[in-house]
């Protein structure tokens, strides 16, 4: 006699409970309320249910036609039923458990297939977020000159629109000078520099990609000479060449807004690039590019036959004198302890080489900004 443990679907009372069947004499037997329910093997139905096919129904009517049901699910009852019944009824109670693995397995595909719909978002971001370097590299290496000649010719008039633009001068005049020299010797490129000096008190310059570089008045006034003016020109100058401002408005925008410039048209990247513009004066630019303009700079000044000590010296300077109020020039520029033994170590590298100073009378100059 094989004794196992289910649910009894009671069709009398229309309620379900624990019961315990016996396989006996070839038939089944389940206490019910009303006493004993017998059902032979002949009578029994079996069928798979239950959630993920985990259950053996053993269903059968009675003399009433009334369909009862004792459903078995625990692993150990379903081995005892498939070894104690017939071969016919073993067979299906097998086939139960074949097809409960099969549910199973869908199931867990199913879940799969879900997590990964719902993890795919989440993943992608990941990904682009890895490898946004190289991505944002692609997208400005996908954009032609021309990009960012409008969008300096955009900042040129804002700059002009602002009232703030000094036409003529001598601080114009030794701006416009200095950066003709570090030109001169500068690698081929398809940009039209500009160089424009702007009436405000802070001490800050910028370049706009495709070569529009504005210079403030207040950083003219602080600079104890044209040599430290020159190596901010010059690191402005790689800036422009190395396309770094064009890579940093991509990479405000977001990298959405930034496949977006890489896929369509140069006008509608201009149209994107137009709002980013307008905040050129306050672009940060990462580790790599400043070390990479730092170095750009230096081959400028260095072809130029200009002193490379100029902006180490004038950034050293700013960070003394800056107290609580951080310029303008250190934040967009950040100079580390990490930076300046690197700028003090490619001068070394480099050691001295030979030097012909602009003949500019540097106080006049400086008499021109100040108010």
């Amino acid at each position: 006699m094989t004794t196992i443990g289910g649910v009894l679907h009671d069709p009398e009372t229309g309620r379900s409970r624990r019961s315990e069947g016996r396989l006996e004499s070839g038939a089944l037997v389940v206490q019910a309320d009303g006493g004993e329910r017998r059902a032979s093997f002949d009578a029994l139905e079996i069928t798979t249910g239950g959630w993920q096919a985990q259950a053996v129904h053993l269903g059968w009517r009675d003399a009433e036609g009334r369909a009862w049901a004792l459903s078995v699910e625990d692993p150990a009852a379903r081995a005892a039923l498939a070894a104690a019944l017939p071969p016919a009824l073993a067979a299906k109670v097998a086939a139960s458990h074949a097809a409960e693995r099969k549910v199973r397995r869908s199931g867990r595909l199913a879940i799969a297939l879900v997590s990964a719909f719902f993890a795919f978002p989440l993943v992608l971001i990941a990904l682009l977020f890895a490898f946004r370097e190289p991505l944002l590299d692609w997208v400005v290496a996908r954009l032609p000159p021309a990009v960012d000649a409008q969008i300096g010719q955009l900042t040129a008039e804002q700059v002009k629109a602002s009232g703030k633009l000094i036409e003529k001068g001598p601080a114009v005049d030794a701006v416009q000078a200095i950066g003709a020299r570090l030109l001169a010797h500068a690698p081929a490129h398809p940009h039209e520099f500009r160089f424009a000096v702007m009436e405000d008190p802070s001490l800050n310059a910028f370049a706009a990609p495709g070569g529009f570089v504005v210079v403030h008045t207040g950083l003219i006034a602080a600079a104890d000479g044209p040599d430290e003016v020159a190596g901010v020109l010059g690191h402005e100058i790689a800036h422009v060449l190395r396309r770094h401002s064009l890579r940093q408005m991509a990479f405000e925008l977001g990298l959405t807004a930034a496949i977006q410039l890489a896929v369509g048209s140069p006008d509608g990247a201009v149209a994107i690039l137009a709002g980013a513009a307008q905040q050129l004066s306050g672009l940060s630019f990462s580790r790599e590019q400043e070390s990479e303009a730092d170095r750009l700079g230096f081959d400028l000044l260095q072809a130029a036959k200009l002193p490379g000590e100029g902006l180490p010296r004038f950034f050293d300077r700013l960070a003394r004198e800056g107290g609580n109020a951080i310029p303008a020039f250190l934040s967009s520029h950040p100079q580390s302890e990490e930076r300046r033994e690197a700028l003090a170590a490619e001068l070394r590298r480099r050691g001295q080489w030979p030097t012909e100073p602009l003949a500019l009378d540097w106080e006049a100059v400086r008499a021109s900004v100040r108010k």
